[in-house]
């Protein structure tokens, strides 16, 4: 019996470490190019980095939305693009914030998708630089564009203050910019406080704001 008892007990431990281990993995890290790669999506976000980030997500709050975005809709349904665009620091000193060229590529992205995947909702972000970017692409586009534009959320946004606390271009509804309390650059400066960081713990607002979207 005790012989038994220990040939049923190591069955058992071998049968266990045999099955698959069922964990959540991050599917979006610091680059994603899922629309680019994979075509349309339910939804389809399109992220602009913040300045000297790496990959075209960066490290916060690119990816963290990203994958929060997936877990809320279901990830068959989210295609998450990030935004190829320079992030300099000197592009900060532009007017409006970002370098007007690469707001007309990040403008014609979301043409593309608005053209390529007419059931699809588009979401647009940025985080700093990035959500300049979000403001001088989307006020650009033209009205059947702009009104594919399900959400627009941005992450210590450097044009707060100068467009009025919203995304010029997309009903104010529409419209969502987070700001740390102590973010300098949400008053209309370009001071980097400590303040301008964290943004990946706000990641559950954006969602929140997303999902009554889409």
């Amino acid at each position: 019996m005790q012989f038994s008892l220990s040939i049923a007990t190591a069955i058992l431990a071998a049968t266990a470490s045999a099955l698959p281990i069922l964990e959540i993995r991050q599917t979006v890290g610091t680059t994603a190019n899922e629309f680019t790669s994979g075509g349309c999506k339910d939804v389809v976000l399109l992220y602009a980095r913040g300045t000297s980030q790496s990959g075209n997500m960066g490290e916060e709050p690119g990816p963290a939305l990203g994958n929060a975005l997936k877990t809320r809709l279901g990830a068959a349904r989210v295609a998450v693009q990030g935004v190829s665009y320079s992030a300099s620091l000197l592009g900060n000193l532009n007017p409006g914030g970002a370098p007007a060229s690469e707001a007309t590529s990040f403008r014609t992205l979301i043409g593309q998708v608005a053209s390529q995947c007419p059931n699809a909702r588009i979401v647009v972000s940025g985080y700093s630089q990035g959500g300049a970017l979000v403001h001088r692409a989307v006020e650009g586009t033209t009205a059947a564009v702009s009104a594919r534009i399900a959400a627009g959320v941005t992450f210590g946004d450097t044009q707060k203050q100068q467009d009025g606390g919203r995304i010029p271009g997309i009903d104010a509804s529409k419209s969502l910019i987070i700001c740390n309390t102590g973010d300098r650059v949400c008053e209309g400066t370009l001071i980097i406080t400590s303040a301008h960081s964290g943004y990946g713990a706000r990641v559950g607002e954006a969602v929140d704001f997303i999902a009554a979207r889409v």
